[in-house]
């Protein structure tokens, strides 16, 4: 086979979860890019269905929105059988949804007891959950790729000189239910790629780095990239390359891997 045809998700059935903004948007716009017919799951409906409408103008692709709740398990439910009922398989899964817990104990290291639950349920067993009605199916149908979306603050401590020059935000950094979620999910790849091999569905994690967009303070901007090999944070399409390839038969023999795509970050 043509090694550029190995990138091709034509005929493929995609489901992305938090496709519609960040880092969620680019992977969305990997899989259009890549010919695959795609479902949209978004907590924001309307937005979504505007977006799904600027990919079937843009890319000549089949894009319909969907709307779930990721706290939601009636939610997750009928969004996946939603796809199955008119896809009748999914041949790609990719979880990019996720939260921020806000609560009474702000966004630093004491973080109260609701945002500690609200966080395990929302990033970690939401995500297990989708995962495992997902892999069902690609059990069923033997094959599949479910690429889920981990982070480098799963794999290394925080840089506090980030926030030279503006100390108030390293507070959030140490937001550390989220680097608890994001660090067990990079375990738990391995072990769900060590079941779901037998049956031929693979799994894999992306661990991205910062993301340049509108609302990014400058002075962040200038410390963290004194911290990356590549001297910048990430832009719109740096995420794309890497969805593809994991999402695609390009990527067929690789499972359990998280992979960072921090700019070179995570091996300083």
């Amino acid at each position: 086979m043509n090694t550029f045809d190995l990138f091709s998700l034509k005929g493929k059935t995609a489901l992305i979860t938090g496709g519609r903004a960040m880092y969620g948007k680019g992977a969305t716009c990997a899989l259009a890019d890549a010919g695959a017919n795609i479902f949209l799951a978004s907590h924001s409906l309307k937005p979504a269905q505007e977006f799904a409408q600027e990919l079937k103008q843009d890319k000549g692709v089949a894009v319909e929105a969907l709307s779930f709740e990721l706290g939601n398990v009636d939610s997750i439910r009928a969004m996946i059988q939603t796809v199955l009922d008119k896809a009748g398989r999914i041949d790609v899964f990719v979880n990019s949804s996720r939260i921020i817990p806000q609560g009474d104990g702000g966004n630093g290291w004491f973080e109260d007891a609701r945002q500690m639950e609200e966080g395990v349920r929302m990033n970690s067993a939401a995500s297990l959950y989708m995962t495992s009605l997902v892999g069902e199916q690609m059990i069923k149908q033997k094959s599949g790729s479910i690429v889920t979306f981990g982070s480098m603050m799963g794999l290394i401590g925080v840089e506090q000189h980030n926030y030279d020059g503006n100390p108030s935000m390293a507070e959030g950094a140490f937001g550390h239910i989220y680097a608890m979620d994001k660090s067990g999910l990079t375990a738990w790849v391995r072990h769900a790629a060590s079941y779901y091999g037998q049956y031929g569905v693979r799994i894999n994690a992306v661990c991205p780095g910062g993301l340049k967009s509108p609302r990014t303070n400058p002075v962040f901007e200038k410390e963290y990239s004194k911290h990356t090999q590549l001297g910048r944070l990430a832009n719109d399409d740096d995420i794309k390359g890497i969805i593809a390839f994991l999402a695609s038969d390009a990527s067929a023999y690789l499972t359990g891997l998280s992979i960072p795509v921090d700019g070179g970050y995570t091996c300083i």
